[in-house]
């Protein structure tokens, strides 16, 4: 299992609206699972989540399918940033007024999403609406499953950071506990069971 290397929490999801990231999250999510169910070469705690990364590459396998569309890939970045470009504004900060400031003319910042707006416009209605359509829902299915990966990773790192933390532990008992038995771990076992139980409490 390869953890995931751009959580959703470390960044905006503004920042993850290109298509190129999206179709590399996608192929990160169905690497650590099989659309199949195949067995893998895996250890630790990751075979008690296995049929879960199993659904999570599947659905991965088929978001990413359905992004090689022609018509998906050369209207993209205009769809997403005259969806969302407008909430995203370019900021300095002033040192003397201690305070932010728009760095760019907002006729700048805006011109942007116009160009966008006029090259969808020029699409047929049913296209228009269905690309749209199609861009939304990606979105959505997209974050849904990105979300999902993280935590599921998260869940088995730590489950698994903690496992090893408690063998290394075990391991260390069993070390010092033949170390001070060594050939008198009866007699060793004997002693221990003949304490009270109220100082062990103590």
């Amino acid at each position: 299992m390869k953890p995931s290397e751009k959580p959703l929490w470390k960044k905006s999801m503004l920042q993850t609206l290109n298509l190129g990231d999206i179709r590399d999250y996608l192929y990160e999510i169905s690497e650590n699972g099989d659309p199949f169910g195949y067995d893998r070469d895996e250890s630790g705690y990751y075979q008690d989540y296995k049929e879960l990364f199993d659904e999570l590459s599947a659905g991965a396998c088929r978001l990413f399918e359905a992004l090689q569309e022609w018509d998906i890939r050369e209207n993209w970045d205009d769809m997403a940033v005259a969806l969302l470009g407008s909430t995203q504004k370019v900021l300095g900060f002033d040192v003397i007024e201690e305070d932010y400031y728009g760095m760019l003319n907002p006729d700048c910042e805006d011109y942007a999403v116009e160009e966008a707006v006029k090259r969808i416009e020029r699409l047929p209605k049913r296209d228009m609406i269905r690309i749209f359509r199609t861009v939304m829902t990606t979105l959505v299915l997209f974050y849904d499953i990105k979300a999902a990966h993280d935590c599921l990773t998260s869940i088995v790192e730590e489950l698994d950071n903690r496992g090893a933390i408690l063998t290394n532990k075990n391991n260390e008992i069993n070390r010092l506990y033949e170390d001070l038995t060594g050939k008198n771990g009866e007699i060793f076992d004997s002693i221990i069971e003949q304490i009270p139980q109220r100082m062990w409490i103590e």
